[in-house]
């Protein structure tokens, strides 16, 4: 893998630890329960972009973060608008009263 894959790779998952709502501790301690190596000043120096880690390493943290993630409600949705002077639609609710 070229050293720009992995440059990515790790700005990808610090986006997703970004949104997972864990802090560095939580993090390490969620991707130790996973076997990563890593220790905690690691981990934070790789999600710094300060030190490298193996692929393997990589994979078990991103596992981490995923799962974390995978645990989190769904972001919002856009709402979709009607067309200006589009008719209303009676969707039926009104006759289940």
């Amino acid at each position: 893998m070229s050293q720009d894959s992995a440059d990515e790779d790790r700005s990808r998952l610090v986006k997703a630890f970004q949104s997972s709502q864990l802090r560095v501790d939580q993090l390490w301690l969620a991707y130790y329960a996973l076997g990563g190596g890593a220790g905690r000043y690691e981990v934070e120096a790789y999600l710094a972009g300060l030190m490298p880690l193996s692929a393997h390493e990589h994979n078990v943290l991103a596992q981490a973060v995923n799962e974390r993630l995978a645990e989190l409600p769904p972001p919002p949705r856009a709402p979709y608008r009607k067309p200006e002077g589009a008719p209303d639609e009676d969707d039926g609710l009104d006759e289940l009263d």
